[in-house]
């Protein structure tokens, strides 16, 4: 583990090198943290599809290190570490292969390579480690003769605080009922405490925000909303194939190669379904996905892990399996590390990265509400808008009376009190019409251009 410990740092250095720009999700985490470190309720006084224990991460992280990107890149090192760690030593305790070993602990750090935004703070990263804790206890069912009880107690809870990280994530209900009951037997009384103990950590999060007098904004923003908002593709499909199309080739051929040419006990069969039906209800999460970008692939990591590691094993012969290996240990980064090259000298790389030579120049420390999906414009000023995730916001307003939503946007006015309203979409005059507070505290100098009068 020290040897692989120091085989990701070096992995890592040449991102490093690349000199990789913020990207706009990490900017939104960023103020989505100033926003609550500053005192704000999170899905009350800013309107953002993140998950409710990403975001008081997040609000923690700013005022202990100031949400900035080497924090992001610390702690995210950590937990892609413990989830290595934690995946070989899950394989060898459930005997997942003949011979114990940390072939997939090697084989799930090249895996982390595919994608720089992998190593970055993201939601999908966070609540990942609560996938593969659920998924621990699942597959600690095939190994042991135990009281299962525990085991899926723990895992409902698992399962449900991942989803209280990350939305897509709810594609993990399914998958634990399914397994359940076809490939571990539950019963119905096992089923019904598996699923009361995934609604216990949403149960947290709603006695929270009941306790704050929020609870309808919780549920509609996050649950009801969540289904509903349009997909936003930072990348291209074309991009996640070329990214993903070789790990997941060679996931296949282990996968048969381990059907074809080893004699598995049936804890084993077991486990091969289980990982099997993992790694496609993690593909069908991208239904469930707002943002399109690798990063949110990452829980389909440790399956193909398990499936390559089967692949190491086809021959007896070492002078193949160390062809495997270096073929391996060369071409998964080079996918990673050529993708980002490629992306930097392209136009399209701007509809995920933060691009400032598009927007308004704007003193900074300007307080700016920005009315629009445009948010190059937060990096180089003050945020004092509610509304970081406007596609979510014109679906909410969409959905209000016209007395709510002038009675909304007359008390975030008031309270955010923006110095510049730069209004994207041409909907602000529409909403603010026949309110006195604009009318007396806002001129028009430019086309979408509202400046506070002084």
């Amino acid at each position: 583990m020290i040897g692989i410990f120091f085989l990701f740092i070096l992995f890592r250095i040449p991102y490093y090198l690349m000199d990789i720009p913020i990207t706009q999700p990490e900017l939104l985490w960023q103020l989505l943290g100033e926003r609550l470190a500053a005192g704000n309720l999170h899905f009350v006084d800013t309107i953002d599809s993140t998950g409710p224990f990403s975001a008081w991460i997040y609000g923690l992280n700013h005022i202990l290190f100031g949400n900035s990107l080497t924090s992001f890149s610390i702690i995210s090192f950590l937990l892609i570490l413990f989830q290595v760690f934690y995946i070989n030593e899950l394989l060898i305790r459930i005997n997942a292969y003949e011979e114990a070993n940390y072939l997939p602990a090697f084989i799930m750090v090249i895996l982390y390579q595919l994608s720089f935004d992998f190593m970055t703070l993201s939601p999908a990263l966070m609540g990942n480690t609560f996938i593969l804790l659920a998924l621990g206890q699942l597959l600690r069912l095939t190994a042991i003769n135990a009281n299962p009880v525990p085991s899926i107690l723990l895992m409902g809870i698992w399962g449900g605080v991942a989803f209280c990280f990350h939305f897509s994530y709810l594609a993990l209900l399914p998958f634990l009922i399914l397994t359940g009951l076809l490939v571990n037997g539950f019963s119905f009384q096992q089923l019904n405490l598996l699923l009361a103990s995934y609604l216990l950590p949403i149960a947290f999060c709603a006695v929270y925000y009941f306790w704050k007098d929020s609870l309808s904004e919780f549920f509609h923003l996050y649950v009801i909303l969540g289904l509903k908002i349009d997909r936003l593709y930072h990348v291209e499909i074309k991009d996640l194939l070329y990214i993903f199309s070789l790990p997941l080739a060679l996931a296949l051929i282990g996968y048969f190669s381990n059907n074809l040419t080893h004699r598995m006990n049936v804890n084993q069969q077991k486990q091969n379904q289980l990982f099997l039906f993992f790694l496609l209800f993690n593909i069908s999460a991208f239904f469930l996905m707002e943002r399109i970008s690798p990063y949110q692939f990452i829980t389909i990591i440790p399956a193909i892990t398990y499936f390559t590691t089967h692949l190491f094993t086809i021959s007896s012969k070492r002078m193949v399996r160390q062809t495997i290996a270096y073929g391996f240990l060369l071409i998964i980064p080079f996918i990673g590390y050529s993708w980002v090259f490629y992306q930097k000298n392209e136009t399209s790389f701007k509809r995920y990265k933060i691009d400032l030579s598009e927007s308004p120049s704007i003193p900074e420390e300007t307080a700016v509400m920005v009315l629009g999906n445009n948010q190059n414009i937060y990096y180089q000023s003050k945020v004092a808008s509610p509304y970081l995730n406007f596609r979510l916001t014109r679906i909410y307003f969409d959905g209000m009376s016209e007395m709510e939503r002038k009675v909304r946007i007359y008390q975030d006015l008031k309270k955010e009190s923006p110095e510049l309203i730069i209004d994207e979409e041409k909907l602000f005059e529409q909403w603010i019409r026949d309110i006195p507070f604009f009318e007396s505290h806002y001129q028009q100098d430019g086309p979408g251009h509202y400046r506070k009068i002084r």
